[in-house]
């Protein structure tokens, strides 16, 4: 048998990809020891990398798929309730999986930085969001949602019950590792943001108290030929680097540069128009007008609605 691969992400979105999915697949091919397999209904022509393999199916085959491997009706009506299943990846595509010693899933709304440089080795489970999530690849592992009820609770529920991810319950995937004494590793490694806020507030999430601590540092945010860096200045440029950052419900604007280095502000991709020193941060532009906060709120006022249309 050929030597294992190290690991596979399964990115698994139904409907049109973000405006900017090419610089997230640009970030998927600069970590060519990765391999990543998309499962989507979208057939546009985009530049996929070497190591990014796409599935097209249908959202109803998708259904079908999972279905198949359990013996109750599952709920799947919309393709955001998806998330709930994402741990089962791993059983379900088991075939496609069997390669290689490590599979885990992701959202498209990330770019990547260097997953090689932080790659976590020997855990069962790295991570506690479901931006990303990354299992060791084992029988055992991958059916290990299983052990316990809740998934049922879960995959029944005709609401997204946060199954994937460590947040503000414990009747999920992690918490599950964690009760069974799994190794995991919980540090959050990411780049992520507060969701309201129209500027840039960084957050880091603490396994230890299960919130989130907000850090408001006015901070340049840089993808740099594959390396996701953050700047800012306190006494001195400190320069820090990050696995991936993460743009939930952003709406970002993206005029296709090819560049491999540009800035991330808070509604736009633009390229770096100087290096980053001690003496150009201050010059270097770092905001931008965005209507952020309105288009979240119809976006989830809009989801809200269409629930409700549903349950009628």
């Amino acid at each position: 048998m050929d030597r294992m691969k190290k690991c596979c992400l399964i990115l698994a979105y139904f409907g049109k990809m973000p405006n900017y999915f090419p610089l997230f697949l640009k970030s998927c091919g600069y970590n060519s020891k990765i391999n990543f397999l998309v499962l989507t209904d979208d057939e546009t022509n985009y530049p996929y990398p070497k190591n990014v393999k796409v599935i097209y199916i249908s959202f109803g085959d998708m259904k079908n798929k999972i279905q198949s491997y359990f013996d109750f009706e599952i709920s799947l009506k919309t393709p955001y309730k998806l998330c709930d299943y994402r741990p089962v990846f791993g059983y379900v595509f088991e075939d496609m999986l069997k390669d290689y010693e490590y599979w885990g899933y992701c959202d498209n709304d990330i770019i990547f930085g260097d997953i090689e440089k932080f790659f976590i080795e020997g855990y069962d489970k790295s991570f506690c969001l479901g931006h990303l999530t990354i299992f060791k690849n084992t029988p055992e592992n991958n059916r290990l949602f299983m052990s316990e009820d809740i998934y049922k609770k879960a995959f029944m529920s005709n609401e997204n019950v946060i199954f994937d991810e460590c947040c503000n319950n414990t009747q999920n995937i992690h918490d599950i590792f964690l009760r069974h004494d799994k190794k995991v590793y919980e540090k959050d490694l990411s780049v992520n943001f507060k969701i309201l806020s129209t500027k840039f507030i960084k957050i880091t999430f603490q396994p230890e108290t299960r919130k989130f601590i907000s850090d408001d540092i006015g901070s340049l945010y840089v993808w740099d030929n594959g390396k996701i860096f953050r700047y800012y200045m306190r006494d001195t440029l400190i320069k820090e680097e990050y696995l991936y950052i993460h743009l939930q419900e952003r709406k970002m604007k993206y005029n296709g540069f090819s560049e491999n280095a540009y800035k991330i502000i808070p509604n736009r991709f633009l390229p770096l128009e100087m290096k980053v020193t001690e003496e150009t941060f201050p010059k270097i532009k770092k905001k931008s007008f965005t209507l952020h906060i309105l288009q979240y709120h119809i976006k989830w006022k809009l989801r809200g609605l269409k629930r409700r249309l549903r349950s009628e």
